[in-house]
């Protein structure tokens, strides 16, 4: 297999990289913006002075990412990591929420303790300009091809699979990736069955011990607020009519950086445990789809119940429901606080009812999918 195409850069090409960066006057920008006290000759110097892309993650990416927390969040935290084993290599699979920040933030933790960083999943759909593709190639990210000619799909998929493979087992090099491709939009998190199929497409014997030796383990990510919320309720609404909605250009970008940028209010990550030892009780299983699908129900399970509940949505789901069931989960005021959030989001779909059911949905799946492994 030939990973060229789709591979992170290696360390031996750093420098060459971020030289060619220094061309792109947003980024240099953006980083200026959060790191105000370097000059634009000292931010050349400071990513000059490494030769290894962990260490320019260590020291400048999560130097910007606690920034961005700092302006954007009102409390981060996480827990589980302590875990794993530093010597292992894990297949993280999260939920998907925010474009940049659930890989970021993931790797944030891992490096905040010490841990190598992971390789990070991206589709090409996102990286709209040549600049964007050398940035988070050089921050350990490899592409996943999107909107490919059909019979190409399956080659990449292969090729996909085998890159997967190879990096957790020959590099010894952990792996994000997002439970499904896309956003979860409507706050429902569920895991996608062809994702496991991809990943066994590296088998070469059982599909099971196959997808064991990859060590699965759920993370979910929780964000109080979701600062795209308002950006995504078109769609929503197009969909619930039953209509097909059409993304228009630079939607994506704007999702990047309002997701960057905005009220995320608390976060918090919990990382799991490998699923091997739940997800043995399928090897009787002899149907592939059967398998893949009860597989992908116990990461779901697992991401549901680490997932951290707040205020939210707990008040999300009383309103949609029109009962006070969780009432003492709420914050102080936390009524109120979410209503005049929720007020504020919706103050350009007037008296829209589906508007207003659809954003409390968004808001209430997290507590909703809680309650169905209760």
């Amino acid at each position: 297999m030939n990973f060229e195409d789709i591979r992170p850069y290696n360390d031996d090409e750093y420098q060459k990289i971020v030289k060619e960066l220094f061309e792109v006057q947003p980024l240099m920008a953006t980083i200026q913006r959060y790191l105000p006290e370097l000059s634009f000759t000292e931010i050349k110097e400071l990513l000059l002075s490494y030769n290894k892309i962990q260490d320019f993650q260590s020291k400048v990416v999560c130097r910007i990412i606690t920034r961005i927390l700092e302006h954007s969040a009102n409390n981060f935290t996480y827990d589980g990591i302590l875990k794993l084993d530093k010597k292992e290599s894990y297949l993280l699979l999260s939920n998907h929420r925010d474009i940049v920040l659930d890989s970021a933030l993931i790797n944030y933790c891992l490096n905040d303790r010490e841990y190598n960083t992971s390789e990070i999943a991206i589709g090409s759909n996102l990286l709209s300009e040549p600049w964007i593709k050398k940035l988070v190639r050089i921050n350990k990210s490899f592409i996943v091809k999107r909107d490919i000619p059909k019979q190409e799909m399956l080659s990449s998929s292969q090729n996909l699979s085998a890159y997967i493979d190879y990096t957790l087992k020959e590099k010894r090099q952990s792996i994000w990736i997002a439970q499904r491709e896309g956003r979860a939009k409507d706050g429902f998190d569920k895991t996608n069955p062809g994702l496991l199929k991809m990943f066994g497409m590296a088998a070469e014997g059982n599909l099971l011990d196959h997808l064991i030796s990859l060590n699965i383990t759920p993370v979910s990510l929780a964000y109080e607020l979701n600062p795209c919320d308002k950006l995504q309720l078109p769609e929503l609404l197009k969909k619930a009519a039953g209509d097909e909605y059409v993304k228009y250009k630079g939607e994506d970008e704007k999702s990047m950086l309002y997701g960057i940028q905005g009220n995320k209010g608390n976060v918090h990550i919990q990382f799991g445990s490998p699923i091997n030892e739940e997800i043995k009780q399928f090897k009787d299983i002899k149907n592939r789809n059967e398998l893949l699908k009860n597989i992908a129900g116990i990461i779901d399970q697992k991401i549901y119940k680490n997932y951290h509940l707040w205020n939210s949505n707990y008040v999300a789901y009383d309103m949609l429901h029109d009962t006070v069931k969780y009432e003492e989960k709420y914050d102080e005021n936390g009524k109120e606080k979410f209503l005049d959030y929720m007020n504020e989001r919706l103050s350009d779909f007037a008296d829209n009812k589906e508007a207003r059911n659809i954003f409390l949905l968004m808001y209430a799946n997290p507590t909703i999918n809680a309650e169905g492994i209760k």
